[in-house]
């Protein structure tokens, strides 16, 4: 398995995990609005 593969599989497995916690509710991301703009350039 090269690298990019070992990355994409690593991607894919957190997506799977994460992405019913979001929409189920179960897990919730802060607000991201003041974290684009103090790293905006």
């Amino acid at each position: 398995m090269t690298v990019h593969e070992n990355k994409a599989q690593t991607l894919a497995t957190l997506r799977d995990t994460l992405l019913p916690r979001l929409i189920s509710g179960q897990l919730r991301v802060p607000e991201t609005g003041a974290l684009a703009d103090a790293t905006a350039p």
